[in-house]
């Protein structure tokens, strides 16, 4: 095995933070889908993004070099369709020793993150794993690695090699895209779950680039802090703020950009499917299902398939410079966001200027005053919103069981 310092140091994580989970709730009661018998809206074409868009439109570029909104995709980040070959080693240590019988419910607990990847990809990414079967014992006390005293890059990458070193005689590592390590519920001092894309560290002839470490707070967030981490092996962002914003009680704010809808943001949220900008980014939505809108044009309407659902036009873009864009796009309470408060089109706004952690994506409360926050920011039927920035109106016309049609007049502003 050999192992070089990369020069660059880069943690993220879902819980570099103690983050409050969000109140588990019974969904609203569905939508006004508008009256039966309603005057047709006539679907206006709009012309559909394109591979090779220039600057200015719909695939817009990103300034940032590591997680982050917009195209291309980081070039470190693994490629989100085909196989994802992942190394899963189990983990225990001399002052947090895994019980007798607990690797089951350590499997268990990581394994819906897996099925959520794939569900929501729709089939384009394969999540193949191998696992070392057993808890495998690392070299040093969990106590003697400082997750709890500012873990720096250099000591994330010593706590994965030694990993790796550990499972090695029974693990093969020569097929492998990314490690990731499940720490014992035991071991409370490995408290949380941080990613690398920047691992320099080579195994049975593989160099390994990416890796997760699962901490003490997977037991918390459950098998979706799998798909947030793996989220930024794919380059994609967070979207809480890592600093908070200050609220009207007192405290801080991790969650008003985005709330709780998306996994890259509030992992135990109501709604956390991706954003279907992130699909996009991923090759998870293709440019035909991209209904891009000139801002120069008149009003454009558009049908929206619900993303959960797959499909059709999956968002209308319209971009407000070269590096913002407001999206809409349609969410239903169906698979992952079976508890969403209030279905209907989801208006949102993406940076491409702003880094992870700062709010690259705000999601626009389409209903504010509510005691649900973001929960319920969605669109609904007959009604409209106005960007007061941009002074664009976006309004839903008509909805069915799983579509928006939305019409969206650009601003002057």
């Amino acid at each position: 095995m050999h192992r070089r310092t990369a020069p660059l140091a880069m943690l993220t994580s879902a819980a570099l933070l103690a983050l409050p989970a969000a109140v588990s709730v019974a969904p609203a009661a569905a939508a006004d889908r508008g009256a039966a018998g309603a005057r047709a809206v006539d679907v206006v074409p709009v012309r559909p993004s394109t591979a090779a868009a220039p600057t200015g439109t719909c695939r817009l570029p990103t300034p940032q070099t590591n997680l982050a909104e917009g195209f291309p995709v980081a070039a470190q980040a693994l490629p989100a369709r085909g196989e994802l070959r992942a190394a899963m080693i189990y983990v225990d240590f001399s002052d947090a020793e895994a019980p007798s019988g607990s690797l089951p419910a350590a499997e268990e607990n990581l394994r819906s993150g897996i099925e959520y990847l794939e569900t929501v990809s729709g089939g384009a990414l394969d999540v193949v794993t191998t696992s070392s079967e057993q808890w495998v014992r690392m070299p040093e006390p969990a106590a003697d690695y400082p997750f709890q005293r500012g873990l720096s890059y250099a000591d994330h990458v010593r706590y994965i090699e030694d990993a790796v070193v550990a499972a090695d005689p029974v693990m093969d590592f020569s097929e492998v895209d990314v490690v990731w390590v499940v720490a014992t519920r035991e071991a409370e001092a490995i408290s949380f779950s941080p990613t690398t894309n920047f691992l320099d560290v080579t195994a049975d002839g593989q160099h390994l680039g990416h890796a997760v470490t699962f901490g003490y707070d997977q037991w918390h967030w459950g098998g979706l802090v799998l798909a947030h981490e793996t989220g930024h092996t794919l380059g994609l962002p967070d979207l809480y703020t890592f600093a908070g914003v200050p609220d009207e009680d007192g405290g801080l704010d991790y969650h008003s950009f985005a709330g709780g809808w998306d996994v890259m943001g509030l992992i135990s949220g109501r709604a956390p499917e991706l954003l279907a900008w992130h699909r996009w980014m991923l090759q998870w939505v293709d440019d035909e299902q991209v209904a891009c809108l000139d801002p120069d044009a008149r009003t454009a309407t558009v049908e929206l398939t619900a993303v959960e659902a797959g499909g059709g036009t999956a968002m209308a873009v319209l971009p407000l410079s070269d590096t913002r864009a407001l999206v809409v796009e349609s969410r239903r309470a169906l698979r992952y966001d079976h508890q969403i408060a209030q279905e209907g089109a989801l208006v949102y706004t993406v940076d491409t200027t702003v880094p992870t952690g700062s709010g690259p994506v705000e999601v626009h409360d389409t209903t504010p005053g509510s005691a649900l926050d973001k929960d319920d920011a969605t669109l609904t039927a007959r009604h409209s919103w106005t960007d007061p920035e941009s002074g664009t109106t976006v309004r839903v016309v008509r909805s069915t069981d799983r579509t928006d049609t939305v019409q969206v007049r650009p601003g002057r502003g």
